[in-house]
């Protein structure tokens, strides 16, 4: 017969009916005793990185200990789908992103989280933790965003980057109160929220719209330019036109205008010195 071997610390485990929890370093267990013939109660918390032996019909139930995240976008492996709200001026967008944030594992308040709302949803799983996100963290985010996007227009939020920044400032501190209002209690099981947006797009249509009116502006604003180089070199004629005129009138305040116009004659190569007597004629006695 083929021997098997069981090591010591499994064999005592398998004798014993234990259960036992081996903690990550991004982990808590909620520890819950009971077996067949007793109620489960509460036995205490098992801290990150911890290992923890428990009895018969003992249960642990482990919740993430790291910053977590809820992704909205149209990807398939985000947590929810992207956003649609309406600015001021009544422009339907749509945004994706990402919003961070804790679970809080304090003892007592996790307790509290897993009795009132983890347990329903199975949120110590991946599933039921994505279903649990859907309700208490995904539609508070649709609210704020909705609602800090009302403050702006279309316009704003697409072009202004400031306008944009202020806008995501108001969306993530807005979120405590809202996550804490779908929470139902006091206790607060979610913390040190942070969010990152997207450039909110508008539709396709309105997106054409604006392409044609930047075309349109652009096309006025090469015109207002070439106007205004015309303008500005007209400007600069004259300008020099006066200059040279005052130049003249100077010049003939020191010369006189004869003296002027035979000191042009001169530059331009002509004599001004023109003989005036009586001409003679050839074979003529004088």
């Amino acid at each position: 017969m083929k021997k098997i071997i069981i090591p010591i610390g499994a064999a005592a485990a398998v004798l014993a009916g234990c259960s036992s929890i081996s903690t990550q370093a991004d982990q808590v267990a909620l520890h819950y005793s009971g077996g067949a013939i007793e109620s489960s109660t509460f036995a205490g918390c098992v801290d990150p990185a911890k290992r923890d032996w428990a009895g018969p019909g003992d249960a642990f139930y482990v919740y993430p200990a790291s910053q977590r995240n809820f992704v909205f976008s149209p990807a398939e492996d985000a947590d929810g789908p992207a956003i649609t709200f309406v600015t001021s001026d009544g422009i339907e967008m749509t945004v994706t992103g990402v919003a961070n944030f804790d679970l809080n594992v304090d003892c007592t308040t996790l307790q509290v989280f897993h009795e009132r709302i983890g347990n329903r949803y199975a949120a110590h799983t991946g599933d039921g933790w994505n279903k649990m996100l859907d309700t208490y963290m995904g539609i508070p985010l649709d609210t704020a965003v909705d609602r800090a996007g009302q403050a702006y227009t279309y316009q704003e939020l697409y072009f202004d980057p400031v306008k944009k920044a202020a806008w995501e400032k108001a969306v993530v501190e807005s979120l405590p109160e809202l996550v804490g209002r779908q929470t139902d209690g006091e206790e607060q099981f979610f913390k040190d929220f942070a969010i990152t947006l997207a450039k909110p797009t508008p539709p396709e249509a309105v997106k054409d719209a604006l392409v044609e009116q930047q075309a349109a502006v652009a096309k006025a604003n090469a015109a207002k330019a070439q106007a205004d180089a015309q303008v500005a070199a007209a400007e600069a004629q004259i300008a020099v036109e006066r200059a040279n005129a005052a130049q003249i009138a100077e010049k003939i305040k020191v010369l006189g205008l004869d003296g002027y116009l035979r000191a042009q004659a001169i530059e331009a190569g002509i004599n001004p010195y023109q003989p005036t007597g009586t001409p003679i004629i050839q074979g003529e006695q004088p």
